[in-house]
């Protein structure tokens, strides 16, 4: 038998503890406590929703097609407009070709570029076919239908089954040309939902009349009666690539649910919920259970139809976690941050009082170095360890500028609009952007600076103050969250081209005060205060993918009005208050590993 080395290259390393050489997977033996133990990767075990585009005509009894990066949604109905709206996603939607014939509760199978629309409400038998460009009405079903469910490999191969006012049993399979009877369901119904191919389907769910959990798995045959569903319900979404794996979510019990559940291709899973509880949405056909999209639909609020997209990951990703670093020599709030998680600038704050202490870090710990040459607080900042820009600030506004060599500050050029509670973006005490902040009263004013001058440029469309920004220059930016008055706060995200500020998908928490690392494409979002919560400082950490926010592991210790620094895969969090001000470091990084010990 083959040694360990001889595996794996390298012999079991004898260490005191846990080896902090030890990279993912390797075995090493603690002689302290006398275990062997080795590196695993951290990954969700549950999955979660996160919020996706919004639909650009809100409506309920759509169908989808596609994938959870390259989607389609089309037909449905609003209050009481029944559409022929056709849309695209690829974190956004884009209204393209509409079908031929305006409906509501129809199918879907396919594609993005190649799909299949049949069915729906008026009772019809229509099919039209999608290239990616133009709808074509091809042959029609054989039993004309609505609420029915259907799924398909593309525009040359699909399924349908159930339906119609009367539950139906129908099932017909569709070859690129026509539709052809095959053998029906077990249990006719109406509203359920289904996934997979010709020849490896699941229908689930539905209306007998009353919502059912009934499960069935068609084998390009016979539809076989399997594990239901745990919850039972009508009108739900539904993803997934075969009879072996897939996902059914939302529906109405009544009332409506967010429920949403994995199939292994034997048994139902509770996961992670909609973050809106709702039915009749478009869904994504997706990839197995990791992905999907479900677009739309009808919810309990008010308007009850809801344009709102939500996106899944799976369980199984790699997530990052928050640990403990070197505290700062001195405990404030209000202050900023700049550099890398290994090569950071902490300035400026509050102790109270107003401060103009620098610190340096180096990854382990803080370092007092040269003061700022203005004691302020909730200024900006943006740049390297080396090379930063710090501005703006209060007791009162301020619009002092001062560059950051590695050694000294030095007063450069003032902004042309003093304020304080600013967003700041940029790579170096040379490129920089000044945003949003609070005179007397908020501010949308955007200033961008060129290393000699401040100039005012498009401002932001949502004035606030206490707004988080990161970005690598002063051409791409993000900006997010904020405080509005009177006392309320934002989730609004807005993203800066170089030009002109554009709304994106807004944060899942509004807070002000949150802190922020990353670039315009892949940032992250920590901390903050949120009022009428308990408490109403924040610890939720939120991941902008360059289209939405995802929300992953908290902050070990709430706070707000803190620094950040770093890259979304690799950032650091400084200072603020929990309450009180703290001197309290923590460091994020993604893939993170546990530490296990082998057992008997």
């Amino acid at each position: 038998m083959a040694t360990y080395k001889e595996k794996v290259g390298t012999a079991v390393v004898n260490y005191a503890g846990n080896y902090p050489g030890a990279v993912e997977g390797e075995l090493w033996y603690d002689s302290t406590n006398k275990d062997f133990k080795y590196l695993y990767p951290n990954v969700t075990t549950s999955g979660a929703w996160a919020t996706g585009g919004t639909l650009n005509t809100a409506r309920r009894g759509a169908a989808g097609a596609g994938t959870k990066a390259a989607g389609l949604a089309f037909g449905g109905e609003g209050d009481p407009p029944v559409y022929a709206q056709t849309e695209s996603y690829n974190g956004s939607w884009t209204e393209v070709n509409d079908l031929n014939t305006a409906r509501t509760l129809l199918a879907g199978a396919g594609t993005q570029t190649s799909a299949l629309a049949f069915g729906g409400q008026p009772s019809t038998a229509i099919t039209e076919s999608w290239n990616g460009t133009n709808w074509t009405e091809v042959a029609d079903l054989n039993t004309a239908r609505d609420s029915l469910a259907g799924s398909g490999a593309d525009n040359t191969s699909a399924i349908a089954f159930g339906g119609g006012a009367s539950p139906k049993q129908q099932t017909e399979t569709w070859n690129g040309s026509s539709w052809t009877e095959v053998n029906d369901l077990n249990t006719g119904r109406n509203e359920l939902a289904g996934h997979g191919i010709v020849t490896s389907a699941l229908a689930y769910g539905g209306n007998l009349p009353g919502a059912t959990a009934v499960t069935e798995s068609y084998n390009g045959t016979n539809w076989t009666e399997v594990s239901d569903l745990n919850q039972a319900r009508k009108t739900p979404g539904g993803s997934g690539t075969d009879n072996t794996v897939g996902l059914a979510f939302g529906g109405s019990i009544p009332p409506d649910t967010g429920k949403t559940e994995t199939w292994n291709g034997s048994s139902w899973t509770e996961d992670g919920d909609l973050s809106t509880a709702r039915n009749a949405m478009a869904s994504s056909k997706g990839v197995g259970s990791t992905t999907a999209l479900a677009s739309g639909g009808n919810t309990p609020g008010s308007p009850a139809i809801t344009g709102a997209t939500e996106e899944w990951t799976g369980a199984g990703a790699a997530v990052g976690a928050w640990s403990t670093g070197g505290n700062l020599n001195t405990a404030r709030a209000k202050l900023a941050g700049s550099g890398l998680q290994t090569a950071a600038l902490a300035f400026g704050g509050e102790t109270p009082p107003n401060s103009a202490l620098t610190e340096s870090y180096d990854g382990t710990s803080w370092t007092e170095v040269n003061d700022l040459n203005t004691a302020r607080h909730f200024l900006g900042g943006a740049g390297t360890q080396t090379s930063t820009l710090a501005f703006a600030g209060s007791v009162s506004p301020q619009a002092q500028t001062e560059s950051w060599n590695g050694s000294n500050w030095t007063e450069v050029n003032d902004l042309n609009t003093g304020r304080e509670r600013v967003g700041g973006a940029g790579t170096d005490s040379t490129n920089a952007l000044a945003f949003g902040g609070y005179i007397t009263t908020n501010q949308n004013v955007t200033e961008s600076w060129n290393g000699t001058n401040w100039t005012e440029v498009a401002d932001l469309n949502s004035a606030r103050r206490n707004v988080g920004g990161v970005g690598a220059s002063n051409t791409a930016a993000l900006a997010f969250g904020g405080a509005l008055p009177p006392g309320s706060v934002t989730a609004v995200t807005e993203l800066w081209n170089g030009s002109a500020w554009t709304e994106v998908n807004d944060l899942n928490t509004s807070r002000g005060n949150a802190a922020g690392a990353g670039v315009y494409t892949l940032a992250l979002a920590f901390g903050g205060y949120k009022p009428g919560t308990t408490p109403p400082y924040q610890a939720v950490t939120e991941d902008w993918n360059g289209v939405s926010w995802v929300e992953v592991a908290d902050l070990s210790t709430a706070r707000f009005i803190a620094g950040g620094a770093g890259t979304q895969a690799a950032a650091l969090t400084f200072g603020g208050e929990t309450p009180p001000v703290t001197t309290a470091t923590e460091e994020w990084n993604v893939p993170s590993n546990t530490v296990k010990t082998l057992t008997d």
